[in-house]
């Protein structure tokens, strides 16, 4: 029986000092790469508070853990591989408490109607625009797009119809509609 006793204490003190040295261990490579592990999930949490939070959540990972870490040479990529785990986690438990704020059916029906009072006035000003910028053109000009645009088109037909070879008058084309473009974005930027 003392033999049996004298094994385990031997083995709890032999556990001890490898705890210990364990503890140094993970001590000493995680101040080292405390720095660089910090800046790489800064680099994927916006905010400093919240990057913070998301360290302290990898430190306990990380030595938890510390068993499964095959060499000390590898702890920096093993820590950023953590890391990640634990920012992905943090958004995902950050989308679920954002989830949780529920509109109730009334404030959902009234943004809805709003948007759709919105879409209709945009409808209107864009309509509007699109008219101003079109009296701007030229005659032949607005009468070009009209029949470039409408079911019987016939390409070359209307090329032909206002002097100019198939692909000046596609050429053509496009000059009027970016001079419609830039004329309907500064009324649009204007308002």
């Amino acid at each position: 029986m003392v033999c049996g006793e004298l094994r385990k204490l031997a083995y709890t003190l032999t556990t001890l000092e490898s705890e210990e040295e364990k503890n140094l261990r993970f001590l000493s490579l995680f101040t080292a790469n405390e720095s660089s592990i910090h800046a790489y999930v800064r680099r994927l949490v916006y905010r400093r508070e919240d990057a913070s939070d998301v360290m302290q959540k990898i430190a306990i990972v990380l030595w938890k853990k510390f068993d499964q870490l095959q060499s000390d040479d590898d702890f920096r990529k093993w820590s950023f591989g953590v890391a990640r785990f634990e920012v992905l986690a943090w958004r995902r438990d950050l989308a679920r408490e954002r989830e949780r704020l529920v509109l109730s059916t009334e404030t959902i029906e009234l943004m809805a109607e709003e948007l759709d009072r919105n879409a209709e006035q945009f409808d209107l000003e864009r309509e509007a625009i699109l008219q101003h910028c079109l009296s701007k053109l030229k005659k032949d000009q607005r009468s070009a797009l009209k029949e470039m645009y409408s079911d019987q088109c016939d390409t070359p037909a209307l090329a032909q119809k206002f002097g100019k070879s198939t692909t000046g008058f596609y050429q053509w084309i496009y000059r009027i509609r970016k001079n419609l473009s830039t004329c309907a974005k500064s009324l649009a930027n204007a308002m």
